[in-house]
Order: structure tokens, then C-alpha cells, then sequence
């Protein structure tokens, strides 16, 4: 189970540093566009399709690795307070529920890939109207990991279920983690 935790781990980690280095052509192409437009009064044709494309890449594809590190939103306020069995057993609930949403989303959304490319979908956002089948398998990709990264969630929160609970009243308020 270790050995699959850490490939999911490694993979969303991969695909985050990957969605991360999104921004550097989207800024490129951005400045671009803005230099293009009011110093050459030039506008493109491809910068905002390409700019908003670079952008819904770039959350989709970082929300597995947001999970993975911990990041979505949390009230922590209530969650601060209690042990660390009580929160994995409180992500695992949460989890629970997640991952069927997460698998028939990602079902649904490669039906609509599918039907994309079957009839030649075009984005028509732009003169540059690129084809939608692309940008949909970074939907699939996204949410497919998003699943798998879930599942990874789930087994460490067992692992921590399962582990003897600490000893002390400090080690009990310790940020929990696997």
C-alpha cells in the first residue's frame, strides 16, 4: 500500500511542478498581447484563448497536488481543536463521499471529451477558435488524479486510525499529517 500511496504522491507531485511552470508562457503570452496592443496597436488573435486555456490548466491540473499538500480549505478553527484521530476520522468521512463524485464527474467529463472530438467541437472564444477536445483531456487528466489522490488521502488517514494514538495532552493537539 506504501509503495502505491507514494506513486500517487509522486505522480500529482509531478504534474503540480508541471501545472506550476504553466504560468511562465501564460505570463509571456499576456505581456505579449499587452505589448503587441499599446505599443504597436497590433492586438493577437490567440493571446486570450491561449491566456485563459494556460489558466484553467493550470487550477485543474494543481488541484491533486493542493490536496496532497495539504492545502484546500479547512476551518480551522474547529478542526485545530481536535486530536489527530478525530480529523482523519473526520477526512475520511469527507473523503468518503468524495471519491464517487470525483469518479462519476470524471466519467461525465469524458463523455463530454468524447463528443467534443467526435464533432469537431470548436471553442469559438476567439478568431483563433482552437478545438475543445485538448483542453478537455486536461479536465479528465485533472480529475482523474484528483481521484487517485483522494484515494491516497483515504489510505493515510486509515494508517492513522490504525496507529497507536499518542501519549500525552500535547501530542494529541499535534498537526496531523502522512
Amino acid at each position: 500500500m506504501n509503495v502505491l500511496i507514494r506513486g500517487i504522491d509522486r505522480l500529482t507531485g509531478s504534474v503540480g511542478v508541471f501545472a506550476a511552470l504553466l504560468i511562465v508562457p501564460l505570463i509571456l503570452a499576456t505581456c505579449y498581447e499587452v505589448f503587441a496592443r499599446y505599443l504597436f496597436d497590433a492586438p493577437t488573435v490567440w493571446a486570450y484563448e491561449i491566456g485563459y486555456i494556460l489558466t484553467g490548466s493550470h487550477f485543474l491540473l494543481a488541484m491533486a497536488f493542493a490536496l496532497r499538500e495539504g492545502q484546500h480549505i479547512r476551518i480551522d478553527i474547529f478542526s485545530g481543536k481536535f486530536s489527530i484521530r478525530t480529523r482523519a476520522l473526520i477526512d475520511l468521512a469527507c473523503y468518503a463521499v468524495v471519491l464517487p463524485l470525483m469518479c462519476w464527474l470524471t466519467y461525465a467529463l469524458a463523455g463530454h471529451l468524447w463528443r467534443g472530438y467526435e464533432h469537431s467541437e470548436r471553442s469559438g472564444q476567439s478568431a483563433l477558435n482552437l478545438p475543445v477536445w485538448p483542453f478537455r483531456v486536461v479536465f479528465v487528466v485533472a480529475f482523474v488524479l484528483l481521484a487517485l489522490q483522494v484515494l491516497a488521502e483515504m489510505a493515510k488517514r486509515a494508517r492513522q486510525l490504525k496507529a497507536p494514538a499518542p501519549r500525552g495532552a500535547g501530542a494529541a493537539r499535534q498537526k496531523g499529517g502522512a
